[in-house]
């Protein structure tokens, strides 16, 4: 019964309806198909109700959206010939507002991956600076 109680929590549902199925997989075991399908409905509209009435914001804790961002920077830095192209080719990107310091960052990383210092990241930070001022931070 704690585990039921601690699973409607999660799931967002009500102790009628995590009752309801539990009892309706018991009375699926001994008693009529008619009557289990009944409840069936039943839980099935309680459930639809629920579903309209309140709604749960899914908040992603993985953050897929920064790996991929800060895959395609280093993607873009590396398979770009000259600065210009890197700088053309991030600033068309439309990189969202608080993931400036990504950029920012994926450049000092791939700088710093590098044996000797290559003036090309400077030059790309530097037309960074050049372009707009949210780069200067």
């Amino acid at each position: 019964r704690e585990w039921e109680r601690i699973r409607g929590e999660i799931l967002g549902e009500d102790d009628s309806s995590s009752s309801g199925d539990g009892s309706g997989s018991d009375d699926d075991d001994s008693g009529s198909e008619s009557g289990s399908e009944e409840e069936d409905k039943d839980v099935g509209d309680q459930e639809l109700g629920n579903d309209t009435k309140k709604t749960v914001a899914i908040e992603d804790l993985t953050e897929t959206d920064l790996v991929h961002l800060r895959r395609t920077i280093y993607l873009t830095i590396m398979s770009s010939a000259t600065f210009e192209e890197c700088t053309h080719k991030l600033a068309k990107m439309d990189i969202p507002q608080g993931r400036e310091h990504e950029l920012i960052n994926m450049i000092i990383e791939c700088c710093s991956q590098e044996r000797t210092f290559l003036r090309y990241y400077g030059l790309v930070s530097g037309r960074f600076c050049l372009l707009h001022e949210r780069w200067q931070d």
